[in-house]
């Protein structure tokens, strides 16, 4: 198949309806749309139709892959206080033109200020804020569930469960 047939169309993706989905979400703005659909735009790169890959490597390293997007994302600790979040993106040497520029675009939506993963950065925020709140307290936060266990989807906190239960058992917490 050539790249060009394997481009995936944005068109209909450009604005958000309401719909049993989004039903819970208050400040769903169902009038807003992109002025630029084309920033949704992207190519089929892998064989399954995932377009949503990640994977953290112990403790704070996540690798994604996010439409065409592909890109390393760091948390690096500044004390109880502060943490800086580092984003690296990048493309293989042998991408087209075309790929090159749905990587670039795409990357809008991702990074420190992208339209997709500043929630991030502020849950991130929030989470280190309140675990520091009270000197003389634990923090505990719990993000539904509480177990470890295999999932057949990708909705679910388990494998950071199992990770930082792994991270406490080494560090004797």
């Amino acid at each position: 198949m050539s790249p060009a047939a394997m481009r995936c169309s944005s068109r209909g993706r450009e604005s958000q309806k309401h719909s049993a989905g989004t039903a819970e979400i208050e400040n769903l703005k169902s009038d807003y749309t992109l002025h630029d659909p084309s920033l949704l735009d992207r190519r089929k790169e892998f064989p399954d139709e995932n377009t949503v890959v990640m994977q953290t490597i112990f403790p704070g390293l996540i690798v994604q892959q996010q439409t065409n997007t592909l890109a390393l994302r760091q948390i690096v600790t500044r004390g109880p206080e502060a943490f800086d979040l580092h984003w690296d993106f990048f493309g293989y040497g042998d991408d087209d033109e075309k790929m090159a520029g749905y990587r670039l675009k795409q990357a809008n939506l991702m990074g420190p200020s992208g339209l997709v993963s500043i929630d991030d950065t502020e849950a991130l925020e929030v989470c280190q804020k309140s675990f520091v709140e009270s000197e003389d307290r634990s923090a505990f936060v719990e993000l539904g569930g509480h177990g470890w266990e295999n999932v057949n989807h990708m909705v679910t906190e388990s494998a950071i469960r199992a990770m930082y239960r792994c991270y406490r058992s080494m560090m004797g917490i």
